[in-house]
C-alpha cells in the first residue's frame, strides 16, 4: 500500500512540474516578475512561486524603471543607459526572451529618447522628444538583425510626428 502512495505522489509531482514547464515555455510572464533593482543598475527576474532570483541585465549602468512585457508574455524590455557616444548614443532599448534569458538591443537613441510601448508581439514603438508638445516615433520589429540607431537616421522619412498636447 505505501509503494502505491509513493507512486501517486511521484506522479503528481511530475505532473505539476510538467505543467509549470509548459506554462514557462508558452507564457513566462505568468511565472516571472521583472523589475529594476534598488541600485537602479540591475534588472531582476524573480519567480512568483519559488524563491529564485536572477540578474538579467548585461551592463552595470543606469536602467530606466519602466520594464514592460510583450502582449504574449514571452518577451520583456527595458531601457539601458549605455553612453556609447555623448548625447547621440546614450539609451539602448533591450528585448529579453524570457524563456532563454537572451538579450538583444533593437534601438539606440540619444538624449531625447523618451518612452516606448509594445504594439504587438513583435513590434515596439519608440518615442523621442521633438520639441514642446511634439514627439516623433518609429516602429521597430524585434527581429531586426542590427539595432536601429537614431543618430544615423535623423531625416524625416524614418520618423512619424505625433502631437502630445
Amino acid at each position: 500500500m505505501s509503494l502505491r502512495i509513493v507512486k501517486i505522489i511521484f506522479s503528481l509531482l511530475v505532473f505539476v512540474i510538467f505543467i509549470f514547464l509548459i506554462i514557462f515555455f508558452v507564457r513566462p510572464a505568468l511565472l516571472i516578475d521583472i523589475y529594476r533593482g534598488e541600485d537602479q543598475e540591475t534588472i531582476w527576474a524573480e519567480t512568483k512561486y519559488f524563491s529564485f532570483k536572477k540578474i538579467i541585465s548585461d551592463t552595470n549602468f543606469l536602467k530606466a524603471p519602466n520594464t514592460q512585457w510583450s502582449p504574449n508574455g514571452r518577451y520583456f524590455s527595458f531601457y539601458d543607459f549605455i553612453r556609447l557616444e555623448w548625447a547621440t548614443k546614450e539609451w539602448a532599448l533591450k528585448i529579453v526572451d524570457a524563456r532563454f534569458f537572451t538579450i538583444k538591443t533593437i534601438f539606440i537613441g540619444d538624449y531625447k529618447t523618451s518612452a516606448y510601448k509594445w504594439l504587438d508581439n513583435e513590434n515596439v514603438r519608440v518615442y523621442e522628444d521633438a520639441g514642446s508638445g511634439v514627439r516623433i516615433y518609429r516602429d521597430i520589429n524585434i527581429n531586426i538583425p542590427e539595432p536601429f540607431i537614431a543618430s544615423d537616421h535623423l531625416s524625416p522619412e524614418y520618423w512619424i510626428p505625433e502631437k502630445t498636447f
